[in-house]
């Protein structure tokens, strides 16, 4: 449709539909950045007011480090793998293969407490 407008010369104005009376397709994304953004904020506001008061446990403690030392752990592997195709490592990715040792001593001694 086009719309043809008296108000305006009888020139075809995009975007502007007098029978519908509705706002543009980027007039309603707009609108819906302006909503995301204050939700986003209002958000943001909650989560640092209940981060005042963390609640951790020693458990939760112990499992987060088992996790990042199995990580560790995964990713010696991994350079290790690339080391046996040929592929020619850096200097700070061989020092994290020398430190699999001190990494499997410290996970057995949390797995074991």
């Amino acid at each position: 449709k086009q719309c043809i407008n008296a108000e305006y010369g009888g020139v075809y104005k995009p975007g502007h539909d007098a029978q519908m009376n509705q706002p543009s397709k980027n007039a309603i994304r707009n609108q819906k950045k302006r909503e995301n953004k204050q939700d986003d904020e209002k958000w943001e506001r909650g989560v640092t007011q209940k981060q005042a008061a963390p609640v951790t446990s020693g458990v939760d403690e112990k499992e987060k480090k088992i996790r990042n030392l199995k990580k560790k752990l995964f990713q010696v592997t991994k350079l290790k793998e690339q080391q046996k195709e040929g592929k020619e490592l850096e200097k700070n990715q061989l020092e994290k293969i020398k430190t699999e040792g001190v990494l499997l001593a410290e996970l057995k001694a949390l797995e074991l407490s």
